[in-house]
């Protein structure tokens, strides 16, 4: 059964999965992101053996580059292509490759136009792709990667109490109507931390004058900071029926946790900010918490899985299978438009910056 309204909203229920489970098992491995991948095939193929890099400033996708290394035993050739809209990976025979009679008289390696036309025909057919020889090149190349990896997330929480169903209610409530469930449900999450002199990952809150509330709630998490703008813990006044600091924080959070204490089916067509793409639905069941999931159209699938029945313990796996969904919930809506053409232009300017730096 549904625990959300889903009338008017453009969001949709993720679906559970009756054979997913509640596991650690390759947690690691799926939480590696793109750039994170890149690298890994950056330095197992090409650094430090002797490979190519060839360099466009100008083409169809912006700033490319291009990198090519012969794989030692198949005869393969390995292809790593950058541009603004990401990193490809592809794997090319060489004997596929066509090579002019007289380049092989006179031993002459295949050229970069013939194994692109090879690994991704029709891709950059009138571009001049720059032989770059500057050693220094494969080392920018992991460092533009490394600039491209997301170690700190933030996520709204709100709190509805018995009677409640939309934001309005759940932005109005105040510390002293929450209840000692939610309270524990945030224990769960990570530590109650002083935001005054807070050193680590502060998510946009003050950390000098205490103008965004005293406390938060935060953990670090396999190599991740996470900060969670815990409505009811934001400044309130009751003069103010918009609760503009409370939807200024958790307005900008890609996933919103609502902890619901209510029979009320959530509404999701109250929801204002259209930067809010996940809603996570967290309701108190017996010993543990039941989850719901919503997105809105358009953010493709993740792992891991909700199981049938979406029920999760207090315990530390529980925990970290929740914390897993929330980070790949959002790393999956960086993929619709709105956020994909953000997180392009930032990886063109990297990569333009690249490219310009060793082809002059």
């Amino acid at each position: 059964m549904s625990a959300f309204s889903f009338q008017n909203s453009g969001f949709c229920q993720v679906e559970t999965t009756p054979s997913a489970k509640i596991t650690l098992s390759g947690v690691q491995e799926s939480l590696l992101q793109e750039a994170e991948k890149n690298i890994i095939r950056y330095r197992e193929h090409f650094f430090g053996r002797e490979h190519q890099n060839y360099l466009a400033l100008q083409s169809p996708f912006g700033p490319v580059s291009i990198s090519v290394v012969e794989e030692d035993h198949e005869n393969n050739l390995f292809v790593i292509i950058r541009t603004s809209q990401g990193t490809e990976f592809l794997v090319v025979n060489a004997a596929s490759i066509h090579n002019p009679w007289f380049r092989k008289c006179l031993s002459l390696p295949l050229t970069i136009n013939a194994v692109m036309r090879q690994a991704k025909p029709g891709f950059l057919n009138s571009v001049r792709l720059n032989l770059c020889k500057n050693p220094i090149l494969p080392n920018a190349l992991l460092e533009t990667e490394e600039r491209q990896i997301i170690r700190s997330y933030k996520f709204g929480v709100c709190y509805l109490g018995p009677g409640q169903s939309n934001e309005e209610q759940m932005f109005s409530t105040t510390w002293e109507q929450t209840s000692p469930a939610f309270s524990g449900f945030l224990k769960f999450l990570g530590e109650t931390i002083r935001l005054k002199s807070w050193k680590g990952y502060r998510a946009g809150l003050d950390v000098i004058s205490d103008n965004t509330g005293t406390e938060s709630v935060y953990t670090s998490w396999q190599n991740y900071e996470l900060m969670f703008h815990v409505a009811p813990m934001l400044p309130h006044d009751e003069r103010d029926a918009q609760n503009l600091e409370r939807k200024r924080h958790i307005g900008n959070d890609i996933v919103v946790i609502v902890f619901q204490e209510s029979d009320e089916l959530f509404e999701l067509s109250s929801i204002s900010s259209n930067r809010n793409h996940i809603v996570c639905l967290v309701k108190p069941h017996k010993e543990g918490y039941r989850v719901s999931l919503a997105c809105r159209t358009g953010v493709p699938a993740f792992h891991p899985r909700l199981p049938e029945p979406a029920i999760i313990n207090k315990d530390a796996t529980s925990r970290d299978f929740l914390l897993h969904i929330l980070i790949n919930a959002e790393r999956a809506s960086y993929k619709v438009p709105v956020f994909a053409t953000q997180i392009s232009r930032t990886r063109s300017v990297l990569l333009y910056d690249i490219v310009e730096r060793f082809t002059n």
